[in-house]
C-alpha cells in the first residue's frame, strides 16, 4: 500500500522545527491542554480511576513522573496510563470528527509524562502534542469509518499518536522513530465494543502507555518493521478498507492539523451531539411544554444508533452512551453536564419516564453522509402540534473564553488561585523553559 509512508512520517515528526509551526496552532494548543487538564481534574476519582492508580502504582518504580491524585512520582510509561484514563473518563475530552476520537486523551498524558522525567520547555512541549494530534487526525481519518466499527480509535490510531509525541520529546533520530512506529502498529488495539464499560478508559491509557514503550524501546535500538504502519500487511490494511494514504501525501509544518480537532459541550458520547445541538435549539425556538410531549423520533447515522439508541441507566458509563437519557436530561435540566449522570438523576422517575418516549431510528441519509454527523429531531405534543428541528453535523461551538469558564468549573474542588495561576502560565508556557507549574498543579489535584 505505502512501503515509504511510515519512514516519511518520522522524518516529518523529527524534522518539525519550532519555527515552522503557526502562532494559531501554538494558541490552539494552549487551550487543549487548558480543557485536558479541566477533564483530568473531573476524571481523578472516578472508580476506573482509582482502580487504575492503586493497580498500576502498587509495584512503585522510578520517580519520573507525577500520578495525578497521588501526589507522587512514578515511572513516565505508568504515570501516561493512569493519566490518560483519568483524562478521560469524564467524556468532556476534545475530538475530531472525521478521525472519529480524542487525540488529546493520547497525547497530553505522554507530553506530561516525559515532560517532566525530561524536564523539556514549553515550547517543546506544545510541539509534540501538535505532531501528536497531527498524526492522530491523518490515520484516523486514512482508517475511518470502516475501522470503527470494530476499533476504537482513541485506543488504536491514539498509539500512533502517543508514540509521536513521545519521539519528539525524547527527540529520537528519523531511524529510531521509523522502529517506534512499527512497534507501536503491533501493541496499538482498543475495541468499540468496551463502550459503557471501565475498558472504554483503559483502551486510552493503554494507548499512552503504549506509546511511551514503543519510543523507549526504540531509542534503546529495538526494531520495527518499516512496513507495519501501512504496507501491504500493515495496520492500516488489517483494520480498514482504507483505499489510500492521501492524508500522508503532503506532510509539512504548513500543512499540520490539530486545530481541526473540537471541543466538547456535552458530558456524553461524541454520537449524541447532533440530536442534543438539534433538541436544543427545538427547545430554544419553540419551548414545548415537556410535560405535554407524547413521543420524540431522533433519525440520525447508523453508528450512533447502534451504540446510543437504547435507555441505558445502570451506571454514568452506560447513560453517556444512551441517546434516550441524554436527550431526557438535556430537555429536563438545559444542558447534559456531569451532573446529569449522578446515581439520583440517573433513577429520577420524570427522567426515565421522558426518556422512554424517545424513539432512535436510522435515517440512511444521514448514514451516508457520516462522519457528518446529521440529526432529525420530531417532537409529537398531546395537542397535535409537531415540531422539528435538522442539524446537518454537530456545531461543535465553544470559544476561549468559554474553554477557561470550562476549566474553572471542573476545578472548584481545587484551589481557585492555583487553578487561576496554572490558567495563567499554560497562555504563555511557550516562552517558560520548564513546565513546573503545570506539573506542580497535578499534583495539588
Amino acid at each position: 500500500m505505502g512501503k515509504d509512508v511510515q519512514k516519511k512520517l518520522a522524518d516529518f515528526i523529527v524534522d518539525c522545527r519550532d519555527e515552522s509551526i503557526a502562532e494559531r496552532l501554538m494558541t490552539d494548543m494552549k487551550y487543549r491542554v487548558i480543557d485536558w487538564l479541566g477533564c483530568a481534574v473531573a476524571g481523578v476519582h472516578y472508580p476506573q480511576s482509582d482502580i487504575a492508580r492503586r493497580v498500576f502504582t502498587g509495584s512503585g518504580g522510578l520517580e519520573e513522573a507525577t500520578v495525578i491524585g497521588t501526589g507522587a512520582r512514578y515511572p513516565a510509561a505508568m504515570a501516561a496510563m493512569v493519566n490518560g484514563v483519568i483524562g478521560h473518563v469524564s467524556e468532556l475530552d476534545d475530538g475530531h470528527r472525521k478521525a472519529i476520537g480524542h487525540p488529546g486523551s493520547v497525547t497530553l498524558p505522554v507530553a506530561l509524562a516525559l515532560g517532566e522525567s525530561l524536564n523539556v520547555s514549553g515550547q517543546a512541549f506544545l510541539k509534540a502534542l501538535i505532531i501528536g494530534y497531527d498524526v492522530y487526525i491523518r490515520l484516523g481519518q486514512t482508517v475511518n469509518p470502516s475501522h470503527y466499527a470494530y476499533w476504537h480509535t482513541t485506543g488504536t490510531c491514539g498509539t500512533f499518536a502517543a508514540t509521536a509525541t513521545a519521539a519528539s520529546l525524547m527527540q529520537l533520530t528519523p531511524e529510531q522513530t521509523c522502529n517506534a512506529l512499527g512497534i507501536s502498529a503491533t501493541l496499538a488495539s482498543g475495541l468499540v465494543a468496551s463502550f459503557g464499560s471501565h475498558a472504554k478508559a483503559l483502551n486510552v491509557g493503554h494507548a499512552c502507555q503504549n506509546g511511551v514503550y514503543a519510543a523507549l524501546l526504540a531509542k534503546e535500538g529495538f526494531t520495527g518493521s518499516p512496513s507495519a504502519m501501512m504496507g501491504e500487511k500493515g495496520y492500516v490494511m488489517a483494520t480498514s478498507d482504507a483505499d489510500s494514504l492521501a492524508y500522508f501525501d503532503r506532510l509539512s509544518a504548513s500543512e499540520l492539523l490539530s486545530d481541526t480537532a473540537f471541543y466538547k459541550v456535552y458530558a456524553s458520547c461524541g454520537h449524541t451531539n447532533s440530536p442534543l445541538d438539534a433538541i436544543f435549539s427545538l427547545m430554544k425556538e419553540y419551548a414545548p411544554d415537556v410535560k405535554k410531549i407524547i413521543g420524540i423520533k431522533v433519525e440520525t447515522y447508523r453508528i450512533s444508533v447502534s451504540l446510543t439508541a437504547a435507555l441505558k441507566v445502570k451506571n454514568e458509563d452506560e447513560a453517556k452512551f444512551s441517546l434516550p437519557y441524554c436527550m431526557a436530561v438535556a430537555m429536563l435540566f438545559g444542558q447534559v453536564s456531569l451532573a446529569e449522570f449522578q446515581p439520583e438523576v440517573l433513577q429520577a422517575p420524570d427522567v426515565l419516564e421522558l426518556a422512554k418516549k424517545i424513539e432512535v431510528v436510522e435515517s440512511e441519509l444521514a448514514t451516508a453522509r457520516f462522519p457528518k454527523r446529521q440529526a432529525h429531531v420530531t417532537v409529537f405534543m398531546e395537542d397535535g402540534q409537531v415540531y422539528q428541528c435538522e442539524v446537518m453535523d454537530s456545531t461543535d461551538v465553544a470559544d476561549f473564553a468559554m474553554l477557561e469558564k470550562k476549566f474553572l468549573n471542573l476545578t472548584h474542588n481545587v484551589d481557585r488561585q492555583a487553578s487561576e495561576e496554572v490558567l495563567a502560565f499554560i497562555k504563555h508556557m511557550d516562552q517558560s523553559a520548564e513546565i513546573v507549574p503545570l506539573l506542580s498543579y497535578l499534583r495539588k489535584i
